[in-house]
C-alpha cells in the first residue's frame, strides 16, 4: 500500500472513532427525591439513587457541552453547569447537591474563556467573542447573544466563520429577518416551508382549515422530550381537530434523525428538521421547547416557552382552542 493512502486510512479511521468519556466520581450526601441529569454531547440521560458513580461514552466528535442538572422530581433544576470538553477521557467530581464543587479534568481552554464572556461588561464580551470566532465556543456566544451586536456587527462576524458552518447558517437567517417579518399574536402567521421526516414538505401557509400546533425542539432538550409522551397523547386524542408539527433546531440531519432515536419514535406526527434555524427566527424562540398555536384562519393565536412534568399542556392548549 502506498504511504499517502495509507496515511489517510490512518486519518479516516481516527476521525470516525473519536469520542468522549466521561466518569464520575461524584459524591452524594442528602436525602430525597431528586436526581441528576448529564448531557453528553447529543445524548442524554439522568442517574437517580445516592451513587452517582458512572461512566458514559459519546461518539459525535467534540469539542461539545457536558452539561450538569440537578433536579427535583417536580421537575425545578436546582444547579446547574456546563463544561466545554474534547475527545479522550474525563472525570467529574465534587457533591452532587453543591454545583461550586463540580469540576472536570483535565480542565478545557474553552472554560476559562466562556466564564470570561460570560462576565464581562457589553462591550467586552462583544470583543472577547469576536476573537473566538474561528472556534465553536465563539460561535455558540455569538448566537447566544446575537441581541447585543447590530447587524453590522454581526455581517462582520459572518466573514470569519466558515461559510458551511451552521452557526453561519443561523446568523445569516437572523440578518435576513427584520421586524416586520416576524410573528406578531393576532396576525398571520409568518410562511415557511420545510422538509419533514417522511420526505414531504411541510408548508406553514397551506395548513387553513384547522388548528396548528408548532412544537420548537432540539436533540440536546431534555424537557422537549419529556414533553412528547403528553403531545402523543392529546395528538391521538385530537388529532382530527389540531395539527401537531415538532421542528428540529438540530445542527445535522443526523443528529436530527438518530440521536435519541428511542424517545423520538413516539412522535406520530409532523416532524420537521429546521436546518438553518428559519422557523424558531420567525417566531422569535428563545426558550426550548416553545409552543405556537395558529388558528384555522393561519393567524397567531398565541406564543409560549417551558414545559413541566405535571403542567398538562393538553390542558392549556384546548383552553387556547376553546374545545
Amino acid at each position: 500500500m502506498k504511504p499517502f493512502l495509507f496515511l489517510l486510512l490512518v486519518l479516516f479511521s481516527f476521525d470516525s472513532f473519536s469520542q468522549s468519556t466521561v466518569i464520575s466520581e461524584l459524591e452524594a450526601d442528602f436525602t430525597g427525591n431528586r436526581f441528576l441529569r448529564i448531557v453528553h454531547g447529543d445524548r442524554f440521560f439522568d442517574v437517580w439513587g445516592e451513587n452517582y458513580a458512572f461512566s458514559h461514552t459519546d461518539d459525535s466528535k467534540g469539542p461539545k457541552k457536558l452539561s450538569l442538572l440537578f433536579i427535583k422530581n417536580s421537575g425545578k433544576i436546582q444547579e446547574r453547569k456546563d463544561f466545554w470538553i474534547e475527545d479522550g477521557e474525563y472525570r467529574l467530581t465534587g457533591k452532587v447537591n453543591d454545583e461550586s464543587t463540580w469540576e472536570v479534568f483535565p480542565n478545557h481552554p474553552y472554560n476559562q474563556i466562556d466564564q470570561e464572556i460570560e462576565s464581562a461588561d457589553l462591550e467586552t464580551r462583544k470583543k472577547l467573542i469576536f476573537q473566538q470566532l474561528e472556534n465553536e465556543l465563539g460561535q455558540e456566544k455569538l448566537i447566544k447573544f446575537k441581541l447585543d451586536f447590530t447587524d453590522e456587527e454581526l455581517r462582520s462576524a459572518l466573514n470569519l466563520i466558515p461559510s458551511d458552518s451552521w452557526y453561519h447558517g443561523e446568523i445569516g437567517t437572523y440578518l435576513t429577518l427584520n421586524e416586520s417579518t416576524r410573528a406578531k399574536i393576532g396576525e398571520p402567521a409568518p410562511d415557511f416551508s420545510l422538509e419533514s421526516k417522511s420526505g414531504e414538505m411541510f408548508q406553514l401557509s397551506e395548513q387553513k382549515g384547522k388548528y396548528t400546533l408548532l412544537e420548537f425542539s432540539y436533540t440536546g432538550c431534555p424537557y422537549c422530550f419529556l414533553a412528547i409522551p403528553e403531545l402523543r397523547k392529546f395528538h391521538d386524542e385530537m388529532g382530527d381537530q389540531i395539527q401537531v408539527v415538532s421542528l428540529w433546531k438540530d445542527q445535522t440531519k443526523k443528529i436530527w434523525l438518530e440521536s435519541q432515536s428511542d424517545h423520538k419514535s413516539q412522535i406520530t406526527w409532523t416532524n420537521v428538521w429546521d436546518p438553518n434555524g428559519l422557523s424558531s427566527s420567525l417566531f422569535d424562540i428563545k426558550i426550548w421547547p416553545s409552543y405556537v398555536l395558529i388558528d384555522p384562519e393561519g393567524k397567531v393565536k398565541s406564543i409560549w416557552s417551558g414545559y413541566k412534568k405535571g403542567s398538562s399542556l393538553s390542558k392549556k392548549i384546548q383552553r387556547e382552542i376553546s374545545l
